[in-house]
């Protein structure tokens, strides 16, 4: 038999790879926002949206709980190392996170959801069977691919030959898994690439508060900022000797782990735009100060990481011309001031959050 659950919201723009965007469709999905209609008057985890995502409603609405969600699980607070080529192969934000803790529990925890979770190591069958009946209660699964952590959305399946259909973004499963076909991925061999599978199985009382969400950011960030992968990243360009012997390959290769860099503190929109609503929020008005100052921060770190993004290529996609800039080296030191400015807004945004949670900086 086959089923494809219909209206699904896809998880496109920003952020399509990541759990946020997947968890949004699956989380719209639980709670009943599967229309414009519904949309319009459905609650929002994090307060009403500021209107700054573009498309409909609903393209509106997903944006939203994905910002709000990027915030739950850490994702845009975490840091890479430029200088260290791992970072940009097969590890990525999501396992620096997961090294960190599991950010899978907390962000079901404060979503309320219970939950099934198969690792690699899991039973073909057993992961199979579970998707299966997710899919008949008409709720969508998570499955995570490949050693980068792709995440996608499952919108169904045919037991027939143990294919699963999904959506999301298309670059790591059409090259390795499946095929897309009017509009949807399909997979026979999702298993062979999964790393992990994640299933909502139903609702229950939350069991992370907001204050367990902005104490968990003080703790990521302060961890983050004395691991000092940022700092490390601006002294690297900073540093001509490190660059002695690269060619234009190298450059290359450069260009790219800095658009990926970069990619973080752009993001950090997706921090400041629920982080102002929330200061919106009744029940926030004591705190508002300080979330206003908070989002004022991150809306700077996109601002100016705009500016070194576009430097090499990467808001159009097209680096090779960028990556000819690098080797000189006002140009590298350039885009390592952009990433200080970062750096010293992080530290802004880390006091603020002490000072709001009566949290001082020894973390007493």
């Amino acid at each position: 038999m086959k089923k494809i659950i219909e209206n699904v919201k896809f998880p496109g723009g920003n952020g399509a790879t990541t759990f946020p965007s997947c968890f949004a469709s699956v989380w719209m999905r639980s709670e009943g926002v599967n229309t414009e209609e519904q949309a319009k008057s459905a609650q929002l985890p994090g307060g009403k949206c500021c209107g700054r995502c573009g498309g409909n409603k609903l393209e509106v609405y997903h944006h939203s709980v994905q910002n709000w969600y990027t915030i739950v699980s850490g994702l845009t607070l975490v840091q890479l190392d430029i200088a260290n080529e791992e970072h940009f192969n097969g590890w990525g934000i999501n396992r620096v996170l997961a090294e960190y803790d599991d950010y899978i529990k907390f962000t079901m925890g404060f979503a309320g959801f219970l939950y099934e979770r198969f690792d690699k190591s899991a039973d073909k069958v057993a992961v199979f069977d579970s998707v299966k009946k997710s899919i008949d209660a008409d709720r969508p699964a998570l499955i995570n691919l490949g050693t980068g952590y792709y995440w996608y959305v499952v919108i169904g399946y045919d037991d027939k030959d143990g294919t699963i259909y999904g959506l999301g973004d298309n670059s790591y499963w059409k090259d390795n898994c499946g095929v897309q076909k009017d509009g949807v991925l399909v997979s026979d061999q999702w298993y062979e690439h999964m790393a992990e599978t994640v299933i909502v199985t139903g609702k229950t009382a939350s069991t992370v508060t907001y204050d367990d969400v902005f104490r968990r950011m003080i703790s990521i960030l302060d961890t983050m900022d004395k691991t000092g992968y940022f700092q490390r990243s601006a002294d690297y360009l900073k540093d001509d000797a490190k660059f002695e012997g690269y060619d234009n390959e190298k450059y290359l290769g450069l260009a790219k782990r800095i658009g990926h860099f970069l990619g973080l503190p752009v993001d950090s929109r997706d921090i400041g735009c629920p982080i102002k609503m929330l200061a919106q929020v009744e029940a926030f008005k004591d705190r508002a100060q300080y979330l206003k100052r908070i989002a004022a921060e991150y809306d700077h770190n996109c601002d100016v990481s705009w500016v070194a993004w576009d430097m090499v290529g990467s808001y159009k996609g097209e680096i090779e011309e960028p990556a000819k800039m690098l080797p000189y080296p006002l140009y590298r030191r350039a885009i390592a001031n952009v990433i200080e400015v970062v750096i010293k807004n992080n530290r802004r945004v880390l006091d603020c959050l002490r000072e709001m949670m009566g949290v001082d900086p020894s973390g007493k």
